[in-house]
């Protein structure tokens, strides 16, 4: 079996080659998808970019994948985090290794997500034009249906789900090519410049998972950074993987709705905020009811209940949600 390998970068030798390239790392968090995170991090380990560091971090598995990521590929750096930090704070685990590390630009990826070979140069290729550019997204292809977007980029309508995923299941037949600013870009697959990152922080860990990358991208453009979508660049996404894939009664309903009011009460106008609960209360019983006939008002009651537990400040019930091994 051939094991491939990130060489390191020959700090003098490729200097003299030219100026040396941005260095690049990539976080990949795991939490009890073994099979996926495998699969990811053969996709980066085939990336054409040089200088790259790949960092995938453990969160609290139940059978963690690291001893076996060391055995297939001894470069790949590894990180233990004793318990489920959220996809927020695991990935700060990560982002702070790759900063410390010597990253200019850190790719947080889904471990459920894959990229080309061209990914990462395309994304850098955006990434190099502007020193304000914080964040660059790619094109979000489903992985079990390539020639469809499970998203391009993202915007925020304060309406009940907050935000709005453009392109989403659309065919990716060329009709999203142009390169353009946006207000956020999946956290799925979302390139960080060191510069923005050393000023705003990294993730917001009381998000725990869901929109935090709505979040930092907000507070990026508020502090005048820029956040650019690179169509050239391309991710295969399978999506939800460890919130309860498609089904309606999961965490993600609780954590979703608690990080909605989170986000509108930081961010958003007076205007917005009165958009977002006018929105939110009207759809409420009316999604209580359609879900009831299906049997999945659980789930709607689950949302309330996130919503409420962020207007009071009441922690996040871990147990409840399965969060905890």
């Amino acid at each position: 079996m051939t094991v491939l390998r990130i060489e390191p970068y020959r700090r003098g030798v490729d200097d003299a080659l030219g100026p040396p390239a941005p260095r690049v790392a990539v976080v990949v968090l795991d939490w009890n998808g073994a099979d996926d995170t495998l699969k990811c991090v053969a996709s980066v380990l085939a990336s054409r970019w040089r200088p790259l560091d790949l960092w995938v971090v453990d969160n609290g598995s139940r059978q963690p994948v690291l001893d076996e990521i060391a055995r297939r590929h001894p470069g790949v750096r590894t990180i233990a985090n004793r318990t489920n930090l959220g996809y927020a704070g695991g990935n700060n685990v990560g982002l702070r290794a790759a900063l410390g590390a010597g990253a200019d630009w850190v790719l947080v990826l889904n471990n459920d997500a894959r990229i080309e070979p061209a990914t990462i140069d395309e994304l850098m290729a955006v990434a190099g034009r502007d020193p304000r550019i914080a964040a660059v997204g790619a094109r979000i292809l489903r992985l079990e249906q390539p020639d469809r977007l499970w998203m391009a980029w993202g915007e925020v309508d304060y309406r009940q789900s907050l935000v709005r995923l453009v392109g989403q299941d659309e065919p990716d037949d060329g009709r999203y090519t142009t390169e353009r600013d946006v207000a956020w870009v999946s956290g799925c697959a979302i390139l960080l410049s060191r510069r923005a990152l050393e000023e705003i922080g990294p993730f917001d860990e009381e998000y725990f998972a869901y929109h935090e990358e709505v979040d930092w991208c907000a507070t990026a453009r508020e502090r005048g950074f820029r956040v650019v979508w690179a169509p050239r660049a391309a991710v295969l996404h399978r999506g939800q993987a460890s919130s309860g894939g498609d089904a309606f009664v999961s965490r993600r309903q609780y954590l979703t709705a608690r990080n909605m009011v989170r986000f509108v009460a930081r961010h958003g106008s007076t205007r917005e905020r009165l958009r977002f609960a006018l929105w939110f209360g009207a759809m409420l019983p009316l999604s209580w009811l359609r879900r009831r006939l299906r049997g999945e008002h659980e789930g709607v009651r689950l949302k309330l209940q996130g919503a409420l537990d962020a207007l009071r400040g009441r922690p996040i019930p871990r147990a409840r949600l399965g969060l905890d091994p």
